[in-house]
């Protein structure tokens, strides 16, 4: 199978995203009602299902983590130097930009290892460049 044959729908009785398993049959793995999809669903509940499915998959990434406000609190630096560090690849960054809402998420490995090459050189790269 491949992915992109693979499904995601919206389970009322759980109230989220579900994929539905491999069996074929377009049901809830969790709870076994049957999924509702995407087009079928009400405006407002198709902004829920984009926005959790956009965070589903940040999370399987391993994308999540804080805001950039709260990863400068997390790194000891002004709100600028997060960006910048974006900028040159340091910080991982997640965008969520639509219906209305925009949601930024640094992500907190990208934090970790930030931090350690500080501690360890001085600069928030292992190549000491910055």
């Amino acid at each position: 199978m491949r992915p992109e044959d693979i499904q995601r729908g919206w389970c009322n009785e759980c109230g989220q995203t579900m994929w539905a398993p491999d069996s074929g049959e377009f049901v809830c793995a969790r709870c076994g009602t049957k999924l509702i999809a995407e087009k079928d669903l009400s405006r407002d509940l198709r902004r829920v299902f984009r926005f959790q499915a956009w965070f589903d998959d940040v999370c399987v990434r391993g994308l999540n983590g804080p805001s950039p406000g709260a990863a400068a609190a997390q790194l000891g630096c002004h709100r600028t130097m997060v960006d910048k560090l974006v900028d040159r690849g340091i910080l991982e960054k997640s965008v969520y930009d639509k219906d209305g809402h925009y949601v930024v998420l640094i992500s907190s490995r990208s934090i970790e290892k930030a931090k350690e090459n500080k501690k360890n050189t001085g600069k928030w790269t292992d190549s000491g460049d910055v």
